[in-house]
Order: C-alpha cells, then structure tokens, then sequence
C-alpha cells in the first residue's frame, strides 16, 4: 500500500479533475469524458484541455479507461490518492448519528444483539456488505513453553497461553536433538518470548536455526491458531448490496464473492493484522491479497477496550464507494460498539 508521501504530486487543476473523475465515478458506474466535466463543473477550459489532464493523470497511474470508451475511470492508485489527499472529512451527518446511537442504546444487553445491528446498521447506511466480529481477548500471548523429546527426531510442543488455555504439537523435527537441549531451549525461549503474540515470536525467533527454529514456528503457529478459532463467529450483512452493483454482473465473479463471504473461516482473512484505537483500515483492490475480492475496497475499524475484547466492523463493497461515508459509519459505529463493551466488562 503507497504511503503518502509516495504518491504523486499534482498541481490544483489535476486534483480538482482526479476528485471529479472520482465523484462521477462513484455516483454513475459509467467512464467519465472530458466533455462531462466541463458541462457538468462548468470547467473554464476547452474540453481539449481536460483530455489532455486527464491523460497526463492516466501517464501518472491515477485514471485509466476501457478499450470500448473514451471516458476515464480511476485506478486503485487514483482511489488511494484520493482518500490520503482529495476526500473529505470523513463523517456521518448528525441526525444519522444520533438516529443510530438511539438504536443501539435501545438494543438489548446482550452481545449477539449489538453485533447484529452493527452489521445491519453498516449495510444501511453504506449500501455496501457488513461484517462484524465479536469481542475477544486480544491476540494470543505465551505464558509457558515445553518442549518434550518423543525420540531423536520427535517432540512433542506444550504451549500454554497467558489465558490460561493449552495447546500441543507433535513436531517432526529435520534436525536430531537431545532432552538436554531441549529442555534448555524450553527455559529459554519461555524467558524470551513470554507474554508475546504470534508477531512477536516471529520477530524475536527470526535468527533462530535447526530444531530450535522448527519449535519457535510451531509456537507461533500454536497462537496463531487460536486466534483464528475465536473469530469464526462472524455477522454479516447486506452481501445482496455489492451483488446488485453492475461490477458483479458477471456470474463467475458474483459466485467467487458470495463463496468468499459466506465461508465463516476465511473472512477471517479479511481482517487487518494489526490496527490502533480510531484507525481506519483501508485496503483498496490490488491492495489486499483476496483474489475473488481483488475489484472491491474493505474498510476495516476496530473496537474494544485498550488491547483487550477486541472485534473488528467493516465493509466490503466495489472499490467505487463512497469512502468518506464509509470511513465515517465504520468508525462511528466502531465507537458504539466500543462504548457497549466498557458497560459489558463494567469499565
């Protein structure tokens, strides 16, 4: 993903056509001629002039257009240009928010309720499809690692997480090893890798050679497990939205989507790895690495209390959405849902 700073620079005129190219886009569906945006923007230049821009913007990577039309349509690096520099504030009007924090503060105290009315709530208000993850413990941390020789080239991995909770691997190892070593290797990496998430042990092992490095991987492959078994538990909603919009009218790629969203396991894969307080998580086409979602934006916001119960509202939909909106309902709905789980952990 570009960070800002490595995105092109552009002087007003190209940003005001870049932001008009994208508005038009995201409210017609159809390609954008230069003829348009000067009648429509009452532009004070000749439509000559703006073909000319827009291919400068096209040279740039920012637009491009189909072979059957004239018109431009932007590129996922036109999209991210747009949301780091051209988007506006992004919010939800204050009847909506209002509206919205009413409906859930008459909601029912319990978590499946909150969870199903983010998600419907997202779908209403983006016209896009919702998913929402429970509130969990944040991610998996070490407490106690033993590592148990079978035989010469076995052993069995104990890994004991700060919750409380127990996992074990029977590990065919490449390299010979003795109890000895094994046991030391326990008490050192137990030392070194206590109270870290499976990020952690990858980083803090990366160095690590032979049968120490097969025992450090399956530690963290042990986390990482149990953090997926957490968040099966998925809501959605509003799928029917994306699969009206006239990208998907092809019936090979709606069935890939709908496949995709509707396999509770790998939605897991949507979710972003690692996300702070009030931050947004765009990943826009190209961007993420799902391929039957490689024409769609996820937008991603987390909730929760500081690093524990954590769950995560998003959105997926067409990469021309309308991301202000978007950003604004998921971080908006984000806050709620965080709200309801201080009153849940009594915080």
């Amino acid at each position: 993903m570009p960070q800002k700073d490595q995105l092109p620079p552009l002087g007003d005129r190209p940003r005001d056509l870049l932001r008009a190219v994208i508005r038009e886009y995201i409210a017609t569906a159809q390609p954008v001629a230069s003829a348009a945006l000067v009648r429509r923007y009452r532009l004070d230049v000749s439509s000559a002039t703006v073909r000319s821009e827009l291919a400068a913007l096209e040279d740039m990577g920012l637009l491009t257009h189909p072979h059957t039309s004239a018109g431009r349509v932007p590129t996922d690096l036109g999209y991210r240009y747009f949301i780091e520099s051209l988007m506006p504030r992004p919010s939800l009007l204050p009847d909506e928010q209002v509206m919205v924090s009413h409906q859930f503060q008459q909601a029912l105290s319990n978590t499946s309720e909150w969870l199903r009315l983010a998600a419907s709530t997202l779908a209403r208000l983006t016209t896009e499809a919702a998913i929402v993850t429970p509130p969990a413990p944040g991610h998996a941390t070490l407490r106690h690692l033993e590592a148990i020789r079978i035989s010469e080239r076995r052993a069995l991995v104990v890994v004991v997480f700060e919750s409380g909770a127990v996992a074990q691997q029977l590990l065919e190892l490449k390299t010979a090893t003795t109890p000895d070593h094994l046991r030391s290797l326990s008490a050192r990496l137990t030392e070194a890798l206590a109270t870290r998430d499976a990020a952690g042990v990858r980083a803090a092992t990366a160095r690590e050679t032979g049968a120490d490095a097969e025992v450090a991987a399956a530690i963290a492959r042990a986390l990482e497990e149990h953090d997926a078994t957490r968040t099966h538990d998925i809501y959605t909603d509003g799928i029917q939205n994306i699969l009206a919009q006239p990208e998907f009218a092809a019936g090979g790629r709606m069935r890939d989507m709908l496949r995709l969203l509707e396999d509770r396991t790998r939605l897991v894969d949507l979710l972003p790895p690692t996300l702070g307080d009030d931050e947004v998580h765009v990943a826009i086409g190209s961007e993420h690495r799902l391929e039957p979602l490689r024409g769609c934006s996820l937008v991603f916001g987390r909730y929760g209390t500081g690093t524990e119960y954590l769950g995560y509202v998003g959105v997926v939909g067409p990469t021309r959405m309308d991301y202000a909106r978007t950003i604004g309902a998921v971080r908006y709905v984000g806050s709620l849902m965080s709200d309801l789980v201080r009153v849940m952990e009594g915080h």
